[in-house]
């Protein structure tokens, strides 16, 4: 019974951060929605995330116990820093609302809030995708376990691999095509959008440089903390 409801917690977990994920690149999608709507998605972000925060306070209990080995003290600090740029986004973007908040005395217009909002978004869609590949294979084994695959199959062990590996390439290169590094570098004071993409396009991309940044993690993390093991 109890493996039951740890397994429908698992599965409602992993459903949740496909939503967030979702809604995460619907909200780079600025130029795609209304500006309301864009507002609306950051609110029923901000709630998925205090939901997930819940659904892992075990892991916050755990901060202080333990011996910390270099792979945990990074996923730590991973942690930690991606929570810190989400706040860090949320309350620009609060800063910067032109409807739900704008009535608000702290309502803020300037330039440098907006640059913040911008900057931080895009730091925390890397940091989303760090914190991905670090649980790589914990979602993986998830999946084969709901699925009941076969993690030495051939198709597990090279076919999915190798169209992971070109999803990643294709992520690097719409990272580059779409000059999203100043944007990192806090070099952008206002973000470019092409109102005539179709929103497929736009989708696959940044789904593209979320993985890439996740299994270029997941291979850097086997590399410098597992390899020998």
């Amino acid at each position: 019974f109890a493996p039951t409801i740890m397994k429908k917690k698992y599965l409602f977990q992993l459903a949740q951060d496909l939503i967030m994920t979702a809604m995460l690149l619907s909200l780079f999608g600025y130029h795609l929605y209304e500006e309301i709507t864009h507002e609306w998605l950051g609110l029923a972000f901000f709630a998925l995330i205090v939901s997930h925060l819940t659904l892992n306070t075990w892991w916050l209990k755990k901060l202080f116990t333990g011996e910390y080995s270099g792979y945990r003290a990074f996923q730590t600090a991973v942690n930690f820093a991606t929570f810190l740029l989400f706040l860090t986004a949320c309350i620009s973007g609060i800063l910067l609302s032109k409807h739900l908040f704008a009535e608000m005395p702290f309502h803020l217009t300037d330039d440098f809030t907006r640059k913040i909002h911008m900057t931080s978004t895009h730091w925390l869609q890397v940091a989303v995708g760090v914190h991905l590949g670090l649980h790589w294979k914990a979602i993986a084994n998830l999946f084969a376990n709901a699925y009941h695959l076969d993690l030495e199959h051939w198709l597990a062990k090279y076919l999915i691999p190798a169209c992971w590996t070109i999803i990643a390439a294709y992520g690097f290169w719409a990272f580059a095509a779409r000059e999203l590094l100043p944007y990192l570098l806090m070099q952008v004071d206002f973000a470019y959008f092409n109102h005539g993409e179709p929103q497929a396009v736009f989708y696959v991309d940044f789904f593209a440089i979320l993985i890439s940044v996740a299994y270029a993690t997941r291979v850097c993390v086997w590399a410098v903390f597992f390899r020998n093991k």
